[in-house]
């Protein structure tokens, strides 16, 4: 190659390297601000660090449950958050025997390093492996993840064998769903539905009407590109972030269902105007 070519070839090279970090400062919001969990939640959890197969040293969150349950839920939290905010929503697991994990992200929350697709998975594969070291080989885990949360969990789900897949507010590729129209230019595809595909586990989908970033046809092509059994619940007026309050026990009791192997009767019952299709 000529010089003036490879001069030319590195400034794009370079100029894409810089493009590629600039739409990811804008899809993650990674905030590296330490937190202070306790002005999240009533009953404050374990600090959990964790380390990840290329080196990093995170921190989560960790709420022991009973010590003869074999179920544990790792929650993985949204763009834009991290582990203390998710803590808040993560508590509404806790008290019904289970225990719970809050993961974490590099780049958030204080952690080292960059976000990226490549990264967070090996986060959420990380906290994994720290939860069956908890609770022992025969533990049942399970994946419970909000927005881009959603995506990490069905992501890691798609590669480690897990027990179920819980969703919340999650689209089906992350270009339907970018912000600022910054999607043809996206270095992490984030491609749930072909993650969907490869999950050999329940499935449970969570989505409400009102949402504003994830449209209803997003949901309907995460469900068809699912296997079976798979459940999605439509929560009337219920915008994109979740009230766990309200979604907390069905968390808790699709984790019960799929224990069981009821998932054909989960839920029993919902509230007025919400609506279930099962597969």
């Amino acid at each position: 190659m000529m010089r003036g070519g490879k001069t030319a070839f590195i400034a794009a090279a370079l100029m894409l390297a810089s493009c590629a970090s600039g739409v990811r400062e804008r899809i993650y919001k990674a905030d590296a601000t330490p937190i202070s969990v306790a002005q999240w939640t009533k009953a404050p959890p374990q600090s959990l660090p964790v380390r990840t197969e290329d080196g990093l040293a995170l921190t989560g969150y960790y709420w022991p449950g009973d010590p003869d349950d074999p179920d544990i839920i790792l929650f993985f939290h949204g763009r834009g958050s991290n582990q203390g905010v998710a803590a808040r929503y993560a508590e509404h697991l806790t008290g019904r025997g289970d225990h719970v994990i809050v993961v974490s992200y590099r780049g958030f929350g204080g952690n080292p390093g960059s976000p990226t697709q490549a990264g967070l998975m090996a986060d959420g594969r990380a906290f994994v492996a720290r939860a069956r070291e908890l609770i022992g080989p025969d533990s049942h885990v399970f994946l419970v993840g909000h927005s881009l949360g959603g995506a990490v969990a069905l992501h890691v789900g798609a590669t480690v064998p897990v027990t179920g897949v819980v969703t919340l507010s999650t689209f089906d590729k992350l270009e339907e769903s970018a912000p600022g129209g910054v999607g043809l230019l996206l270095p992490d595809k984030w491609n749930n539905l072909d993650a969907a595909t490869k999950i050999h586990a329940p499935l449970v989908m969570m989505l409400g009407t009102a949402d504003d970033r994830v449209e209803l046809s997003q949901a309907d092509a995460l469900f068809a590109a699912a296997g079976k059994p798979t459940t999605l619940l439509t929560v009337p007026g219920a915008g994109h972030n979740p009230d766990m309050s309200q979604l907390g026990p069905l968390v808790s009791e699709a984790v019960g269902a799929i224990d069981s192997g009821a998932m054909a009767a989960y839920p029993t019952a919902l509230p007025a105007g919400w609506s279930v299709r099962r597969k």
